[in-house]
């Protein structure tokens, strides 16, 4: 039986999961919102390329996991993480369904949607779920230790990401393979 002590351990987790992939996936628009840009061109969200619009998308993911990790109300924050996820994952899952294969920008490293994103997604949608309707706020200390297992999981993500666009173990003759 979960206790309401592990239960509070448990939210700080996924605040802290929440807080760091917000925060590392927003960071890369802001510095560099073309290609989020670019990316909802193809996604067919707008019709124009509009750095601006990558930039405050970008901005407004770092708001909702700075309130993850930070709020005392963890409802609204959480909800809007929801919110979030939940549209991300429509108009990827929108995009599949049509055939296509879209750069997303989704951590600045080039990620191409599949059905992992999907995956990917669905999971946070669950985390942040979870959040919203548990019902326990998290202590200091258990958002201090939930935002570094989030940082901890999230940096391995992303190396893992980064290592299957960039593919720096791969062995071909012929250098144009690569």
């Amino acid at each position: 039986m979960i206790t309401s002590m592990h239960l509070a351990d448990l939210v700080g987790v996924g605040c802290g999961l929440l807080a760091a992939l917000f925060v590392a996936s927003g960071i890369p628009k802001i510095r560099r919102p073309f290609e989020l840009a670019i990316a909802l061109v193809r996604f067919g969200i707008v019709k124009r390329v509009r750095p601006a619009l990558g930039r405050l998308l970008g901005v407004v993911e770092v708001a909702v996991g700075i309130a993850v990790a930070l709020s005392p109300a963890l409802l609204p924050a959480s909800v809007a993480a929801l919110l979030l996820l939940a549209a991300f994952t429509a108009v990827i899952v929108r995009s599949l369904a049509a055939g296509q294969n879209v750069e997303c920008a989704c951590f600045g490293t080039g990620e191409k949607t599949s059905w992992a994103t999907v995956a990917r997604n669905g999971v946070l949608i669950g985390v942040a779920l979870f959040v919203a309707v548990a019902g326990e706020t998290p202590t200091a200390d258990q958002r201090i230790i939930g935002i570094l297992i989030g940082t901890v999981l999230t940096c391995g993500y992303l190396l893992l990401s980064t290592l299957a666009v960039v593919k720096p173990f791969s062995a071909g003759l012929d250098p144009q393979e690569r």
